[in-house]
């Protein structure tokens, strides 16, 4: 992704470190989608493919877009056989469809690569691309405190995280922080507002832990 982070997912071991270690299950995730034959879904950031071969699945129709070239040979090879399914090289940024193309759209540990502005741009983009009723969901380092109170909320932080992560958090720290500090996260204040500004309706919002969020909204 462009936008001044610290990650460069061009790097073939970077993708296949995330994979191994920090994609997670996406078996819980893909089950608030509750894909159908109907659906046109867009996946953000879609590494590997695997939410799109769960969505295919079910007989939906599947566009993936990515920036590295490792996850989208790994995504190919899910979707092998899957008619109509389409894979895009490009950043969030550059990324453009027709309006009224999508029945539900993912972002899922991709838009903390985005700065603010481009946050909100993105937003907007996904609410025109999105048919009337369809559904966003966003999973992301997305904090339950002000952005800006990260330091005085470390505490917490380490507390939920060795929870969250268990006996993997002391290998996943440093990562973990690299996220939080040296790329663009955001808080849950600022997020409702772009979805908000933009039209959308929140329907649920998810936190497991204070620093990650699952946000669902409809348009």
């Amino acid at each position: 992704m462009k936008g001044g982070t610290t990650t460069d997912w061009r790097e073939k071991e970077l993708a296949q470190w995330y994979n191994q270690n920090m994609r997670g299950s996406l078996e819980g995730y893909a089950a608030l989608f509750g894909f159908e034959k109907a659906d046109h879904v867009l996946d953000l950031g879609c590494g590997d493919g695997t939410l799109l071969a769960i969505a295919a699945q079910q007989g939906a129709r599947v566009t993936g877009v990515d920036i590295s070239d490792e996850q989208l040979h790994a995504a190919r090879a899910a979707l092998k056989g899957v008619k109509g399914a389409s894979l895009i090289k490009q950043t969030l940024q550059e990324v453009n469809f027709p309006d009224n193309s999508f029945t539900k759209v993912s972002i899922r540990k991709a838009i903390h690569h985005l700065t603010n502005d481009e946050k909100g741009l993105l937003i907007d983009k996904i609410y025109h691309w999105l048919k009337p009723g369809g559904i966003l969901i966003i999973e992301d380092m997305i904090l339950t405190f002000a952005l800006h109170r990260r330091d005085e909320n470390r505490p917490l932080v380490e507390k939920d995280a060795a929870i969250y992560y268990g006996v993997n958090w002391p290998d996943f720290r440093d990562a973990f922080y690299t996220t939080m500090y040296q790329e663009l996260p955001c808080d849950l204040a600022q997020l409702s507002h772009h979805l908000l500004f933009t039209g959308f309706h929140i329907l649920k919002i998810a936190s497991p832990a204070c620093f990650m969020s699952t946000v669902i909204a409809e348009k």
